[in-house]
């Protein structure tokens, strides 16, 4: 049976705030994984990306709060499946520190 080439590659594209762009990333997965655990794998690939990745895993501290695919949700809990394409950004009413990390004692006004 033929598999498509990229059946076991996640594809992220993950925002960067230096560049205020999107840098695409690849990231080889035979099982689902969540959004923390890619967070984390790009890490190890990319140590210049800031993420938080010391999380509790369980859906309850909340600092895996981030922007996937254009929804606010908690990471840890989110599953990404090979073959899929994850766009990654810092959550939306939270100041950006750097690239994935927002401040979270600041939340955004209606007027920035």
């Amino acid at each position: 049976m033929h598999t498509p080439e990229n059946a076991h590659t996640i594809t992220a594209y993950v925002y960067r705030s230096r560049t205020r762009s999107l840098q695409p990333y690849r990231i080889d997965s035979a099982h689902p994984i969540s959004v923390m655990s890619l967070v984390a794998q790009l890490h190890q690939k990319d140590p210049t990306l800031a993420c938080r990745t010391s999380m509790c895993f369980h859906g309850t501290c909340g600092s895996c709060f981030m922007n996937v695919n254009g929804q606010d949700v908690k990471g840890c809990t989110v599953l990404v499946n090979p073959g899929e394409t994850v766009y990654l950004r810092p959550h939306s009413r939270y100041k950006i520190l750097q690239d994935l990390v927002v401040d979270f004692n600041q939340p955004l006004t209606s007027d920035e």
